[in-house]
């Protein structure tokens, strides 16, 4: 047969190993019952106890490795707290005891105590059933292996006649010519091999699992190593122990940080944030990828890999293809431009200028009012591009301090500055590189930032905080201001040469009192059927009143100015959604009371206006119909109305 019709070998499931450990009588019964679990698990026997057994179990788990101990009595509980391998316990039931009593009492001497002796503390549940049925049963005590020879001897003091003891104590009291009965049943011992055999094959298979890991890891150019919670190496390949300097055996269980302070994993650990960094291994330096690992929702280590420095043109082009695929369907952006909902001519105006600027690569400004969709139809905009596939990016410069911006936007090396993140931090530009940079109320960055800013359109290239070389990015920036950056140009609030780089293309957004009744209802629509899908609570029929009730309400408040624009309209729909119960009467019936109750707003919606109100209106109408024409330059808009800035701001503020 050729090496090529060779069948594959089944590979041989290994048995787990169970070693059990006792001296004397209670030796016998652990070997007497193993019998029974030799074709499920590789049994060994150590006749030793206390620290003696300690020794001989932690030599032979060098040797060859222990899956589970099975142990008894005060030696075993010894054991327990001073290994790191699963232990069952032989543990006493009340049949074994009773069973165990009864043989003690038929081999004393008559009149004569049977005593119980327990390791630590007398039994109090004993102490009732003797003193309710009076059993005469007398107990006993020891700490220790020191204690149990004079534990016997206050056995022959009080002139016991037999005892019920654990194995130690129970050999030196026969040999002190006490009869004794072992506390321990084999039905006990066979429950013990029960629970060491779970526990084997758990042992084993997680050890089987680390072994495979390793020769996975063993095959890895890269540098591979895995920590638990308090930084201990768990797990490294060949690759990470030669980056360190030291046999992998030397590594495992040292703390990293110890070791290689460069790659402290304190900040993954403590705050489950993965990242990305260069560092400095002796004379090498390394492409440094830190994550946590979650297991079940629970945090259990975390993971780190070194690359060559060779392949770090490759690693970059791999995230970025990754990020690519993460993002492709939604662009990695939530809207569309025609999410902008709307069927007045200024909105499809607007989208279709939208549209024009999104087949250009040239900066764009978005005018207008909080809440009128600006960040939308940035999102929009990069969705439409050629850059839809790559990062969309956003902050708000109002809502950061300066130096909290500078650090966002440009990002910082290692040690920039105290409480810098270790290895630094990569700004939100170099973030968005070959993306879609949008910089929300850019009216508010401070003048020390907009010059860096301006220098990023100018050069193309972003310096980090406290480094010296500066790094080539391609990235396109949207901006959006309420503000009037014109009348901030001329207070010197905001740099005229930045201005103009920002003002290359021009977008202003309506607020809602500008728009039809047509448009604010089209809006709602939109709303509601977003957040219908998320109110479980509504009943079946529920949505018919709450369509309902919504077209009443923006029936009634027709007129109403819209202070809040979009954000306030969400807050309307928020309450339809919510009160709708209790707005609606029955079916498509309206209660005009609670309507207002819920809905203050619309009181005195249909009231006369007169002439005055009605002449104030229609030159507030104006006023913003010309603002949207010439993109809410407030200066060319005054020019065009022939009024000055301070009545243009009055007439228009509504």
């Amino acid at each position: 047969m050729t090496e090529a019709n060779t069948p594959l070998q089944t590979p041989h499931t290994p048995q787990p190993h169970i070693v059990t450990v006792g001296r004397h009588r209670i030796a016998r019964v652990l070997e007497r019952v193993a019998e029974g679990f030799h074709h499920q698990a590789r049994i060994t026997h150590l006749s030793a106890s206390f620290d003696s057994a300690v020794d001989a179990v932690r030599a032979l788990h060098a040797r060859t490795p222990v899956d589970a101990l099975v142990v008894a009595g005060a030696s075993g509980a010894w054991i327990r707290e001073r290994v790191d391998i699963p232990v069952a316990m032989v543990e006493v039931r009340g049949v074994d005891l009773l069973g165990a009593l009864a043989r003690a009492r038929a081999l004393s001497p008559p009149k004569m105590t049977v005593a119980l002796v327990a390791f630590g503390a007398v039994s109090q549940q004993v102490a009732q059933f003797d003193a309710q049925f009076g059993a005469g049963i007398a107990q006993f005590s020891y700490q220790g292996p020191e204690d149990a020879a004079a534990c016997v001897q206050a056995l022959q003091a009080a002139g016991i006649g037999a005892v019920v003891a654990p194995g130690l104590v129970a050999d030196l009291a026969q040999e002190a010519g006490i009869a004794s009965v072992l506390l321990y049943s084999d039905t006990a011992v066979q429950q013990a091999f029960s629970e060491a055999l779970l526990l084997a094959r758990q042992r084993l298979g997680e050890r089987t699992r680390h072994q495979r890991l390793q020769t996975i890891l063993g095959q890895l150019q890269d540098g591979v190593v895995a920590v638990d919670c308090q930084q201990r190496i768990e797990a490294l390949n060949p690759a990470m122990a030669a980056l360190l300097g030291l046999p992998a055996q030397q590594l495992q269980g040292r703390v990293l940080a110890a070791v290689a302070p460069q790659l402290d994993m304190a900040h993954t650990l403590q705050y489950l944030d993965g990242s990305e960094d260069v560092v400095q291994l002796a004379t090498r330096t390394q492409v440094v990828r830190r994550a946590p690992i979650v297991e079940n929702g629970v945090l259990t280590g975390a993971l780190l890999v070194c690359r060559d420095p060779h392949t770090i043109h490759s690693a970059e082009r791999h995230l970025r293809a990754n990020q690519r695929q993460r993002q492709r369907g939604a662009g990695g952006v939530r809207w569309s431009i025609d999410d902008y909902a709307g069927d007045s001519a200024a909105v499809q105006r607007l989208r279709t200028l939208a549209l024009q600027c999104a087949a250009s690569a040239a900066t764009v400004l978005i005018g207008g009012e909080s809440g009128t969709g600006k960040e939308l139809l940035a999102q929009g905009i990069h969705r439409a591009s050629g850059r839809a596939l790559q990062p969309f990016l956003a902050v708000n410069c109002a809502a950061l301090s300066e130096s909290l911006l500078e650090s966002e936007l440009f990002g910082y090396e290692d040690g920039a500055f105290t409480g810098a993140r270790r290895g630094g931090k990569t700004g939100l530009i170099e973030a968005a590189h070959t993306g879609t940079l949008f910089l929300d109320e850019i009216g508010d960055m401070p003048l020390a930032l907009q010059s860096r800013l301006l220098r990023v359109l100018q050069e193309r290239e972003v310096l980090r905080v406290g480094a010296t070389t500066p790094v080539p990015v391609d990235v396109r920036v949207i901006a959006a201001t309420h503000a009037d950056l014109g009348a901030q140009v001329e207070n010197k609030l905001f740099r005229r040469d930045l201005y103009y780089r920002l003002a290359v293309l021009r977008l202003h957004t309506p607020a809602l009192r500008e728009r039809s009744a047509r448009d604010v209802a089209q809006l709602a629509g939109a709303l509601l059927q977003r957040r219908l899908p998320a109110s479980p609570a509504l009943a079946a029929d529920a949505p018919a009143a709450v369509h309902t009730l919504l077209a009443t309400v923006l029936q009634r408040a027709e007129h109403h100015p819209w202070p809040g624009n979009v954000r306030e309209l969400e807050n309307w729909v928020e309450r339809v959604l919510a009160c709708h119960a209790y707005v609606c009467d029955a079916p498509g019936a309206v209660d005009g009371a609670r309507l207002l109750e819920v809905f203050p707003e619309c009181a005195g919606a249909h009231a006369p206006v007169p002439l005055k109100e009605t002449r104030r209106r229609a030159e507030q109408q104006r006023v913003r119909e010309v603002l949207a024409s010439v993109h809410g330059d407030q200066r060319q808009a005054c020019e065009i109305l022939g009024i000055s800035r301070a009545t243009l701001w009055r007439r228009g503020r509504g």
